[in-house]
């Protein structure tokens, strides 16, 4: 039996005793949950790639249409709001259709439908004018944010649950990933096209996902899974859910939100990932605005220092997500939080370039850090088969908060005097960073479960 069909071959040899946590070596990670997330990361590269990208062209777009701060600020909110509106309902929908293996044939024709709505948005004899131009984004990311729970559940359903915070660090990766690429891969797009061929940009992301949905659609397979759950399972280590469960289709559980909305962890992890994306938004936002109209660099040169925080983002994002699977998610969150608050919050003293890339460096640490740790959490602590509807509340939360910072960040550019004036954007830096610390009071009244491996359930919370 090869790697690539998910392991070595079952055996009826005993399995080994159960592992206590912080004993799951990743060397006993069988090679078909590697295979998982090597394919939902390149989902996720993909997905941040096209929401970044827009952020990178604000300048651009803005220019081109003419656009006020307080006008692209709602527009931005308005396409981002979007993402927020199926995550829930649209994650139920996965949950009925089938977990496990199942959920790949969801999630296929998902990922490629909106990156082709993506496409469109470049093609100027469709998108030519600003309201063609915003439905079709706001489509893009009606189906971008139906996808997220889907994906995380996913990568989350082929890996042990003694790793799931290092499966899903490294699974969110691909954000920061997706997120460098949209400031390199513009930049090289508007010299080689002219910046007049902004467009094209958004035909990057169906080419990129044709390929990585074909291999997907053939790879997730009842077999597979099969073998990669036996695996864990003789190397002590606990399956995310049953083989059986894995295959049944799922009826509606009619009280899956209600058990989302009376948990307490759920809930309140939700309002930190709202107040933490405001931040993480915002600095999107704000930076190739920032750079274009004060700093004064080129829109190409823009859009490439926008990312420099990206590349710490991308060492953080494995390191907190694999610590909160030893210290706790609770934990873990306080301290990135209070980090990302500092961080955002010294953007107000950098008054250089050699300033401004050492604040995107240290914020970057922890930018990207929380995420997976908010979608662990919320799947510790769901009840059995609803690990689905619990994401997409964590989603929903992300998107509502990432719709608000470019509302609340354009209102006060425009209050501070415009595009040109830097009163409005360093009062915006200390709003992201009482943001950020008000999602950490919110992680302090937390009580997160005690994780028995032995069941799949959360057990009584901790005091």
């Amino acid at each position: 039996m090869t790697k690539l069909d998910g392991g070595r071959t079952p055996t009826t040899t005993k399995p080994r005793p159960r592992l206590a946590r912080g004993q799951a070596s990743l060397r006993l990670v069988p090679a078909g949950s590697w295979v998982a997330l090597l394919v939902t990361w390149l989902i996720w590269i993909i997905n941040a790639f096209d929401r970044e990208v827009i952020l990178r062209l604000g300048p651009i777009i803005s220019q081109n249409f003419g656009l006020s701060p307080e006008a692209w600020g709602i527009i931005t909110a308005v396409i981002f709001f979007a993402l927020a509106v199926m995550a829930i309902p649209g994650s139920r929908m996965s949950d009925r259709h089938g977990t496990g293996w199942k959920r790949a044939w969801f999630q296929v024709p998902l990922v490629i439908g909106y990156n082709l709505l993506s496409a469109i948005s470049g093609v100027r004899a469709v998108a030519g004018n600003l309201v063609a131009f915003l439905l079709l984004r706001v489509g893009v990311n009606l189906g971008a944010g139906w996808g997220e729970p889907v994906g995380v559940s996913n990568t989350t359903e082929w890996w042990p649950k003694e790793r799931r915070g290092f499966a899903l660090g490294v699974h969110h990766t691909g954000y920061p990933v997706g997120a460098l690429l949209s400031g390199l891969v513009a930049a090289w797009m508007l010299g080689a096209f002219g910046v007049e061929n902004w467009s094209y940009i958004f035909f990057v992301g169906l080419i990129a996902a044709i390929p990585v949905m074909a291999f997907w659609w053939w790879y997730s397979r009842k077999h597979r899974l099969d073998r990669v759950y036996t695996s864990i399972t003789e190397r002590g280590m606990t399956p995310p859910i049953s083989a059986e469960e894995s295959s049944t289709h799922h009826e509606d559980q009619k009280g899956a939100i209600r058990a989302c909305l009376t948990n307490k962890i759920v809930m309140l992890t939700s309002g930190t990932t709202l107040l933490f994306q405001i931040v993480y938004n915002g600095v999107s936002y704000i930076l190739p605005l920032y750079l274009a109209n004060i700093v004064g660099l080129p829109f190409a040169d823009a859009a490439a220092y926008s990312v420099v925080f990206t590349i710490t983002g991308i060492l953080g994002q494995i390191v907190w997500p694999s610590i909160s699977d030893y210290l706790g998610r609770r934990k873990t969150l306080i301290i990135t939080g209070v980090w990302m608050g500092i961080s955002a919050g010294a953007f107000y003293f950098a008054h250089s370039m050699g300033a401004y890339i050492g604040v995107q460096l240290l914020l970057g640490c922890v930018a990207n850090a929380p995420w997976p740790i908010f979608y662990a959490a919320a799947t510790d602590a769901a009840p059995r088969n609803i690990a689905g509807t619990a994401n997409g509340f964590i989603t929903t939360s992300m998107f509502l908060g990432g719709g608000l910072a470019p509302l609340i960040i354009g209102a006060l550019i425009a209050v501070g005097g415009g595009w040109a004036n830097i009163f409005g954007y360093n009062i915006s830096f200390i709003v992201m960073m009482v943001s950020a610390i008000v999602g950490v009071i919110l992680q302090v009244i937390v009580r997160e479960p005690r994780m028995s491996f032995d069941t799949l359930e959360p057990s009584h919370p901790t005091s």
